[in-house]
């Protein structure tokens, strides 16, 4: 599944595979979607719910394509931009990561703390789970895309042991509702649930330009990879798209247009009480995939943030340091902001459904922007190989 930069990775942490680029956008479209925003979304949305995640999942899909395209540029650190055009984006984008790290491992470190392990503090909790991110971070994009090839049966596992042993209260005809003519509710809940969306500005971050050194490939052979890579992303944003889809199709045939729905998705969905594993309850796979894909997510929420760090460094004259600093920094904010601002479920749900919904627009906007530019490059490209 390796394609010819495997060999140097190592070198240049940016760069990764087509099969590992796959395996990370399906990380980002998924992994934040199935925790609380079920229950965001219920008490604005209700059955519409799955209409609103369907609109936001293509809007991600979309704005996959343009990050993709400035990825094939060597990411934005690496994009030709004139510097005062450059720098602010960067800041933009930094701006945006820390908003996410701060929300989402709130999110998590709450989850783990009050909810998988009964009660146990969540600021301990919130610490060790930052603590394990950035020693994932440090290895780098590659290294992330590589260890989620390693659980990808994993994936096709707890879909089958879903199916099979899932025990569920659904009933069908609540989720009949969802094909109502109705639609109140709908455009409100695609707004607030804007906040858990925009992550795969991160794709824009990587370099799948391959190994440069080696000789350019025949026609034959560039036709052939180019089929291959639609394939790769075919399947990826197919397995994602219908894995959100089918996700809220459940949660909406067990409980309906309910006002408001568990805080956690993952208590309500079947017969899972907390620390029991019995084979009649699909929670415990589902929860530990869930916690592979959460874990890498902020792994790549920090990575990127400190990229972002290090080139604003970089541009202010400041000489390269140890790695290690930006993290603590971004650590210690995260912290903090949640800690001061975010303590309350309240403070957090309005943080997400008011603040994050600019900032994932923002950033959506600057994706489509920067990829829009990179597509001009290659097209501007191809006419001067053209013309000589």
């Amino acid at each position: 599944m390796k394609s010819d930069v495997s060999n140097i990775q190592l070198k240049q942490k940016g760069k990764v595979s087509y099969a590992e680029y796959a395996l990370l956008a399906i990380c980002l479209i998924v992994a934040n979607k199935v925790c609380t925003l079920p229950s965001v979304l219920a008490g604005v949305a209700g059955s519409k719910s799955v209409w609103s995640v369907m609109i936001l999942t293509a809007t991600e899909c979309g704005v996959l394509f343009f990050a993709t395209q400035t990825a094939k540029r060597g990411g934005i650190l690496a994009l030709d931009l004139q510097k005062e055009i450059k720098l602010p984006v960067i800041f933009l984008f930094l701006l945006f990561f820390a908003m996410k790290l701060t929300a989402f491992s709130r999110e998590i470190g709450t989850y783990y703390a009050l909810s998988l392990f009964e009660n146990v503090p969540v600021l301990p909790m919130t610490v060790l789970l930052i603590l394990a991110c950035v020693l994932l971070a440090r290895t780098g994009y590659a290294t992330l895309g590589r260890m989620l090839e390693i659980f990808v049966w994993l994936f096709l596992f707890v879909f089958l042991f879903a199916v099979i042993f899932t025990r569920t209260e659904g009933d069908l005809f609540n989720a009949l509702a969802i094909f109502s003519p109705d639609v109140t509710g709908m455009g409100m809940g695609v707004y607030r649930a804007l906040g858990w969306f925009g992550d795969t500005a991160i794709i824009a971050f990587l370099d799948l330009r391959g190994d440069e050194s080696l000789p350019p490939p025949t026609p034959e052979e560039a036709e052939k990879s180019k089929k291959a890579r639609g394939r790769i992303l075919f399947a990826a944003l197919t397995f994602s798209s219908l894995l959100l889809i089918l996700f809220y199709a459940l949660f909406t045939a067990v409980y309906g247009n309910a006002a408001k729905m568990t805080d956690y998705a993952f208590i309500k969905l079947s017969a899972f009480k907390a620390n029991t594993d019995e084979l009649g309850s699909a929670d415990w796979p589902v929860i530990i995939l869930w916690a592979i894909l959460s874990t890498h997510y902020l792994a790549l929420l920090f990575l990127s943030a400190k990229e972002c760090l290090s080139a604003l460094k970089h541009s202010a004259g400041i000489e390269k340091g140890k790695e290690v600093l930006s993290y603590l920094l971004l650590s210690v904010t995260a912290v903090l902001f949640s800690l001061f601002f975010l303590d309350e479920e309240r403070e957090y749900e309005h943080f997400m459904t008011q603040w994050m919904p600019v900032a994932s627009i923002l950033s959506g906007a600057l994706t489509v922007a920067v990829g829009n530019y990179a597509l001009y490059r290659n097209k501007k490209e191809v006419k001067d190989e053209e013309s000589k």
